[in-house]
């Protein structure tokens, strides 16, 4: 019996690890190669992948270097996501992003 609990948890470790390398850790972002811009503030679409958050999304493009503060980020996402909640993105949906120019 003990022999084969620790045949299943070698089972589940295994099947776990494979959908990290596979799935679950590697993220892309898919986006449109336009700059829009709405109200004098410019933005991409970007569609969220698994895990994904607004704050790392913006340090992805931006090379880790957050351009504007993390309030003033979450106050311009919103302006752009009427009714969206910049804290609770939902991975395949598709948000309009602030895009900043780097200095």
């Amino acid at each position: 019996m003990k022999n084969m609990f620790i045949f299943l948890m070698f089972i589940a470790i295994c099947a776990i690890a494979y959908h990290d390398l596979t799935d679950g850790t590697i993220h892309t972002i898919r986006s449109q190669t336009t700059v829009k811009q709405t109200n004098d503030l410019p933005y991409r679409e970007v569609t969220v992948q698994r895990g994904d958050t607004l704050l790392s999304i913006i340090e992805r493009e931006m090379n880790g270097k957050l351009p504007v503060s993390i309030d003033q980020l979450i106050t311009d996402f919103q302006a752009l996501n009427p009714h969206v909640n910049a804290h609770s993105l939902q991975a395949g949906k598709t948000y309009r992003i602030p895009h900043y120019k780097q200095k």
